[in-house]
């Protein structure tokens, strides 16, 4: 969200995204994604009330061309440590699946979440991005 939303430091997020990406590496995420992301649209337009549906739809645009770019690992692919790693470290299955790509990528997790990161850290490599 912070690559699409004007949020605090989503400045710092873009510049470490496009930093990765100038320097050719891949980037990946969980086929859900795109759904929870669009959640967090529609969230912020119709709870949060910060976002304008014209503004709304902009956002999903841009969300979609950003996860087109994307590698993609399916829920199916990784349900079974995914649910290992949510059992265990008390999260929920759709960050689990985000920690178990990771783990299976032999890659590093990118995140502005800073509990979510203190978890991941204990797992796999784990990058705050400023929250």
């Amino acid at each position: 969200m912070k690559l699409t939303l004007n949020e605090a430091n989503s400045k710092e997020a873009r510049r470490a995204v496009n930093s990765y990406l100038e320097k050719d590496y891949a980037l990946h995420t969980v086929d859900i994604a795109l759904a929870e992301s669009l959640n967090a649209v529609w969230k912020h337009t119709k709870i949060v009330k910060d976002l304008k549906s014209e503004e709304a739809r902009k956002t999903a645009h841009d969300l979609i061309k950003i996860c087109d770019k994307l590698d993609k690992l399916t829920t199916q692919e990784l349900a079974e440590e995914a649910t290992n790693i949510a059992l265990t470290q008390d999260i929920t299955m759709y960050d689990a699946l985000y920690i178990a790509a990771t783990q299976k990528l032999n890659a590093t997790f990118f995140t502005a979440d800073q509990k979510l990161h203190n978890i991941a850290g204990k797992i796999t490599n784990s990058k705050l991005l400023k929250p």
